[in-house]
């Protein structure tokens, strides 16, 4: 048998065989079957590895290239990376609050939190979008099917007292506190909580209330409880109160809720107040301004750049404080009388002299112990609990829920709840950076959400970034580790 050369057998290894063909070397596969006729092994010759030359030694066949390839992408897996990995090093905090105080489920509210934050998801597609996560290899095994998230949202629910010491991390030593309702549409017929009841919106529905607490230093929701859908915010209040242990509360109300009956309703209750009053109110006096001297005002105070004026008097032992913000009295103006021009059928001379005293202004009833300048910002603040609760049902689409029971209801808000947090903890980033009037939060999770990691051969690797994506991480200081 003639012998080959050192440079062609040094690249023989188990399971090749070596062949010269045409006076060339090849390699190929080669493996061995018994022959149970012959009671011996027989040798199989397999695929073509290459060719091997004493100049560029083995040259792997074009073939077996593409074979390496298809087996590589057979053994593909991709999985989003950039939301998890956010979770992990900067929202951190909720992962050791949620163990601490639900150590069977965290995991599972932390996945569930994930599927509603980035893709607004029902519970029936959780476990679509938990496979799709890198959260399933985080956190694997977790039991998220539809069938059992219907185990797990009745089990969980059942939990509001260690719910309430959750919203208690957030809220020490918090006393600027915003207290606001709205109603959730819902169709079960199964949960004594929904009432068929008039909406915010003026219509008749089937609703369950959702009172919530906000506070204005942290920017961040506290609480939320659900009512029945007849109850309304006045009787709400002092057990929402009494349950979060918060005391010195204001509440501030909105311009539809200063009636008579409602404001009696909070006396009663012993509770403080802010309330604006509608500018046709006869809690109202206009004669200081109607006199236009200034020297009549108590004072003036400057909030957000804008100069505003103010005087204050007793009503009904209430104090009642009038604010003029002359900006906004000559924007008000000059809107009124082009409309006397645009639709003379509605607006005309007569009506601009009746209101135009009270064009710029805001009154204010109240029984708490603020200033005026406090009493205004404080009322200014409310908007963002408004924000926060457009947040909820337009931006995380919560405006409805199709749970059967209040205890699943329950669960299902909380998750909202947390996803509301992670929303306003993406805000305050921005916002820290000056990039919140090129992004919104939502504008963020969707750069995050193409940060992925592909598993190839049994191994994890960060798959490639757009530029766009790794200048807004470098903008915001945030690693992908």
């Amino acid at each position: 048998m003639e012998k080959h050369p050192e440079w062609a057998t040094k690249h023989k290894r188990k399971g090749t065989e070596l062949r010269f063909l045409h006076g060339k070397y090849y390699l190929y596969e080669v493996t061995s079957k018994w022959d149970r006729e012959k009671k011996r092994s027989k040798k199989i010759t397999g695929k073509l590895l290459g060719k091997i030359t004493k100049e560029d030694g083995f040259i792997e066949s074009d073939k077996a290239k593409l074979r390496k390839q298809i087996l590589a992408v057979s053994k593909l897996t991709i999985k989003e990376y950039g939301v998890t990995s956010f979770i992990n090093s900067h929202l951190g905090q909720y992962k050791v609050l949620l163990e601490k105080h639900f150590p069977e489920h965290w995991k599972q509210i932390l996945v569930l939190a994930y599927g509603r934050m980035v893709y607004h998801s029902p519970m029936k597609n959780m476990e679509f979008h938990y496979y799709h996560s890198f959260m399933s290899v985080q956190y694997r095994g977790l039991k998220i099917s539809p069938r059992q998230l219907t185990v797990f949202l009745r089990e969980f629910g059942v939990q509001r007292e260690q719910i309430i010491s959750f919203f208690k991390e957030f809220s020490k030593g918090q006393n600027n506190i915003l207290f606001d309702g709205t109603d959730l549409f819902s169709n079960s017929k199964k949960m004594e909580i929904t009432k068929y009841s008039k909406t915010k919106k003026g219509t008749f529905d089937s609703v369950a209330n959702l009172m919530f607490a906000f506070s204005v230093e942290l920017k961040l929701p506290l609480y939320y409880r659900f009512l029945p859908g007849n109850i309304k915010d006045v009787k709400a209040f002092k057990l929402c109160l009494e349950e979060l242990k918060i005391k010195d509360v204001v509440v501030i109300t909105d311009k539809g809720f200063s009636s008579k009956k409602n404001i009696e309703e909070l006396l009663k209750e012993q509770l403080k107040f802010i309330s604006p009053l509608k500018r046709n109110s006869t809690l109202i006096d206009y004669q200081k301004i109607e006199q236009g001297n200034k020297k009549n005002f108590d004072g003036f105070f400057k909030f957000q750049g804008r100069i505003i004026w103010h005087y204050s008097y007793v009503r009904e032992n209430l104090a009642v404080n009038v604010y003029l913000d002359e900006e906004l009295k000559l924007e008000e103006s000059k809107d009124y009388l082009n409309r006397i021009e645009t639709m003379p059928e509605k607006y005309d001379l007569d009506g601009f002299y009746q209101k135009q005293h009270s064009f710029g202004t805001i009154a204010m009833l109240h029984n708490s112990d603020k200033d005026p300048g406090r009493v205004y910002v404080n009322y200014k603040s409310r908007n963002h609990i408004e924000e926060m609760i457009n947040v909820l049902k337009n931006i995380m689409e919560a405006d409805s829920s199709y749970m059967q029971n209040e205890q699943a209801l329950e669960t299902w808000m909380f998750i909202n709840y947390i996803t509301l947090h992670w929303y306003y903890k993406i805000y305050q980033l921005l916002a820290k950076y000056e990039l919140t009037k090129k992004y919104s939060p939502m504008d963020f999770i969707l750069f995050l959400k193409e940060i992925r990691k592909v598993r190839m051969n049994d191994k994890w690797y960060l798959a490639e970034i757009t530029a766009k994506t790794e200048n807004l991480l470098a903008k915001l200081n945030i690693p992908i580790p």
